[in-house]
């Protein structure tokens, strides 16, 4: 099938890196998706620097289907600087990551679509399997335990209680999403914009969502390939260092509540002993050193919630600036790093 309906009404885009195994038959999906929506929709295909001919069989998949596009990197950069090439390139007003394979479910779009639409107040809703209803399916145990934990230290870190922090299956109002300043270039750009929206006080709502791998045996593209230890190790600690960046103050405002108990309970036990002639030093020099980490940590909390009120200013600068241009000289002129295929 093939039309063009004018605009847009929704963005899909789908980072791809050395899938010409899969792109097709992924490409066959997308676009009964496509068939689904109450929306004209169009597909972003942004090929990350593939060494395969994934553009090529993406392209030959595609034919005449003008609701498709496809973008190619000229070298291979990371998930996060696919996504933010398909944030500059859409022309939707609602913009959705997900991968090519629709591996979080095939109605997961038309639900979070339809979950910005209903309410007025969401402006971004992510896919979620750790709410009722979600889960995993046929995803190794190793990969569920890293998600279900790094995404609880996310939650208590982020200042709103979002489940899954670190899933690219995503739907944003263009206006929320495009014009902000993003950075990274990997998998934290997930976190990036998470913890971006959350400090400039968007709302984000959740849908659930089952993840699933093919199945041992099904014939299908298998995932094994993800379970690459170095680079899990890599994906956990980077995670991790930018979580507890973004969110330390969070950390320390209990580690001062107990220094400050700590410090009253033992200055307390310090003075009663001098009161009745029996002087510890000990107590006094560990109330001392408490003290003195109590008010290092109370002005390092400060100073920090300073840096980042100035961060998210300077984000609300920015996305400012960009909303006040007109719409198309917010699109920046074809960067040297990737180019448009043509059909």
């Amino acid at each position: 099938m093939s039309e063009s309906n004018g605009s847009p009404g929704v963005s899909i885009i789908c980072p791809a890196f050395n899938e010409a195994d899969g792109i097709g038959p992924a490409i066959g999906k997308l676009r009964d998706c496509l068939d689904r929506l109450s929306l004209p929709a169009e597909v972003l295909i942004i090929n990350d620097g593939s060494t395969d001919q994934t553009a090529a069989v993406a392209a030959a998949a595609i034919g005449t289907d003008s609701r498709f596009r496809v973008f190619s990197h000229k070298v291979n950069f990371g998930r996060g600087r696919a996504m933010r090439t398909g944030f500059e390139e859409a022309r939707g007003d609602i913009i959705v990551t997900t991968e090519a394979d629709l591996s979080w479910g095939e109605d997961v779009i038309g639900r979070m679509i339809d979950l910005l639409e209903r309410d007025p107040r969401l402006d971004a809703v992510f896919a979620s399997p750790h709410l009722e209803g979600g889960g995993y399916r046929n995803v190794p145990w190793h990969r569920v335990m890293l998600s279900r934990v790094g995404n609880r230290v996310l939650r208590a870190l982020y200042p709103a209680p979002v489940t899954m922090t670190t899933g690219m299956t995503r739907a944003y109002r263009a206006d929320a999403i495009q014009g902000q300043q993003l950075t990274k270039d990997g998998k934290e750009l997930h976190l990036e914009i998470a913890n971006r929206l959350m400090t400039l006080g968007y709302q984000i709502g959740e849908v659930p969502a089952v993840l699933s791998w093919p199945a041992p045996g099904s014939g299908r593209i298998s995932r094994g390939k993800r379970t690459d230890w170095t680079k899990i190790r890599r994906l956990i600690a980077s995670h991790l260092a930018y979580g507890f960046l973004q969110g330390i103050s969070r950390v320390i405002v209990p580690t001062i509540v107990f220094l400050t108990l700590a410090i009253l309970g033992f200055g307390a036990w310090a003075i009663r002993n001098v009161l009745v002639h029996e002087v510890s030093i000990f107590l006094v020099m560990l109330t001392g050193v408490l003290l003195v980490l109590w008010v290092n940590l109370t002005v390092g909390y400060f100073l920090l919630n300073h840096v980042f009120e100035i961060e998210a200013e300077v984000w609300r600068l920015d996305k400012s600036l960009a909303d006040g241009r007109p719409h198309d000289a917010r699109r920046p002129v074809r960067r040297s790093y990737y180019y448009e295929e043509r059909p």
